[in-house]
């Protein structure tokens, strides 16, 4: 199928060990160490998300997506807090003829006695297969290990360059990779060799091969049939700051990245900083890279948060006109991220199977001094930063950015356009057509084997997905098909939705799991699941279980 789903990825296994007021209150005593100034900034990036905003933010929110950036699905949803009257609300608003976008009212109530935190709810009804929610990432990252494998923009993760360069790049980089052992090989063969032995001629079709694969991932060259007539890409666009490591799909994602955060990522020379400074900062920020791409690559797209943060805070306040003190400035631009939920990283990582109960101290101090490595070298990156938000460098918060992704992350999936191309050549109707172009695609479809459909994979987070609660048989799904080209979320109804419902998802990758084992993965996110499904299989097992008592 060309469809792929949007899953749930949860990169450790994780277990709640100290609610959110223990770990603050952990926080606050930390923070006296500190100066005045990092201690205040600390206290607003770990509190609790404040309540009484809420209403008020996710309206801003939704009624920007749809007036300023055209996000039309945003007017089908709202989020409530502790699903109260939920309907009413939707049409209170409605009567009063109020843009859709009023509908995220926070109310306090419980429902059934479980009090379930916020949630996403439908502002209309939809049938099976509806497109729900369509929401691109507050921030998100392509991993580390898919680079290879995808060339798409660092902004909004569409496929850029052309099919050659995305199939010239993967092999590429698969046979160079194993290209030294073979010629080591190679030069063995060659010395016992007669004659008439193949050996040489193998070695040099080799390096041919390289060299067109070579070709094809710097320059696109040679073209393959069809490609640019069924799959044209657009060109890239190098980061501003001379970077290598980023392209971008137009100027316009190139420059929103470098607004955003790739001013203080990017490890180019061109940002402006005298050059001597930028050599060093690049070559801290490569190490800081490095690094991250050795323990947790998460580290990274930590990181893209803390110069979000800086960015749009020194942006409120360089505005005359806003009058702001540091701490509003700094606050609002946290105001995004203080809505999701945190945890501590080294606090909320489960212990290995390998680590015995009594290790278990040794193994979180082992991810602390991981997390202070990292912090470490971001400081020196961004000694400005560090300095005018001593705050958000310091371990406690660092801490908590990692662990917000840990527990909120979605994978973020684009499907490969080298994969349709394929499947194009593959189902031409004309068969002479398709029988001219076979020998000139085969053999690339062939060297790529079963990978050929690898899409880009990440990780993002999202303001409004990540207020879906869980259900073991939810009402929507995370899904994409080859129609969506960038790393938008897209939920689709899964039944039918009317209008009011909660809109639930699966924090599951294996749905058809039995009760006990649902409950053992789910406790991960420290909640027990009654939901009708759960509600209804543990009411069958105790009335077999009274059967039994009977008999």
């Amino acid at each position: 199928s060309c469809a792929l789903r949007l899953r749930l990825r949860l990169r450790f296994r994780l277990r709640l060990r100290l609610p959110w007021n223990t770990l603050f209150c952990i926080f606050t005593m930390m923070s006296s160490e500190a100066t005045t100034k990092a201690a205040s900034q600390i206290e607003i990036l770990l509190k609790p998300s404040d309540v009484n905003t809420e209403e008020e933010y996710y309206k801003k929110l939704i009624r920007r997506g749809i007036e300023e950036f055209n996000y039309e699905t945003f007017s089908n949803v709202c989020v409530q807090r502790n699903h109260h009257n939920v309907t009413g609300v939707i049409n209170d608003v409605a009567m009063n003829t109020i843009n859709a976008t009023d509908c995220t009212h926070v109310r306090e109530g419980v429902v059934s006695g479980k009090n379930r935190g916020k949630g996403l709810y439908a502002t209309r009804d939809f049938a099976v297969g509806d497109r729900v929610l369509i929401e691109p990432p507050l921030v998100a990252m392509q991993h580390e290990r898919n680079r290879n494998d995808a060339i798409v923009c660092s902004f909004c993760f569409r496929y850029v360059g052309s099919i050659e360069k995305q199939i010239g790049q993967r092999l590429f980089q698969q046979f160079s990779s194993t290209h030294e052992m073979q010629e080591q090989q190679q030069n063995e063969q060659l010395m016992t060799a007669t004659p008439n032995n193949t050996a040489a001629e193998e070695a040099a079709r080799r390096s041919s091969d390289l060299e067109i694969l070579n070709s094809m991932a710097s320059v696109g060259e040679p073209k393959l049939p069809l490609a640019d007539e069924h799959f044209p890409l657009p060109m890239e666009h190098r980061c501003v700051g001379g970077c290598y490591r980023e392209v971008f799909c137009s100027n316009e994602c190139a420059q929103n990245a470098w607004n955003s955060h790739e001013r203080a990522m990017c490890i180019g020379n061109n940002n402006g900083d005298q050059e001597e400074h930028a050599k060093i900062r690049a070559s801290i920020m490569h190490q800081f890279i490095e690094h991250a791409k050795d323990t947790n690559d998460i580290f990274i797209l930590a990181a893209k948060v803390v110069a979000m943060v800086t960015e749009n805070a020194s942006l409120a306040l360089s505005d005359t006109n806003n009058n702001m003190t540091f701490l509003e400035a700094l606050e609002r631009a946290w105001e995004p991220f203080s809505r999701v939920q945190k945890a501590i990283w080294w606090d909320i990582v489960a212990i290995p199977s390998d680590v015995e109960e009594k290790d278990e101290e040794s193994f979180r101090q082992q991810l602390i001094q991981v997390a202070s490595g990292s912090l470490e070298l971001l400081c020196k990156a961004w000694p400005d930063r560090a300095q005018a938000f001593p705050g958000l460098f310091s371990l406690p918060v660092w801490g908590a950015i990692v662990g917000m992704f840990e527990l909120n992350n979605l994978e973020l999936v684009v499907e490969s356009p080298v994969e349709n191309y394929f499947l194009t050549v593959d189902g031409l109707a004309d068969e002479k057509q398709k029988m001219a172009i076979l020998p000139q695609t085969q053999p690339f479809l062939d060297a790529l084997d079963v990978n050929y459909d690898i899409p880009c994979l990440g990780t993002a987070l999202f303001a409004l997905q990540s207020n879906c609660n869980h259900d073991c048989d939810p009402n929507c799904h995370p899904f994409k098909d080859e129609t969506d080209i960038n790393g938008s979320c897209v939920l689709v109804a899964r039944k039918p939705i009317q209008k009011g419902d909660e809109l639930t998802i699966s924090y599951l990758e294996d749905d058809q799991l039995d009760w006990s084992r649902r409950q053992d993965a789910l406790s991960d996110y420290g909640f027990v699941c009654k939901c009708a499904r759960c509600e209804s299989e543990v009411s069958q097992t105790r009335g077999r279980h009274h059967s039994k008592m009977k008999i």
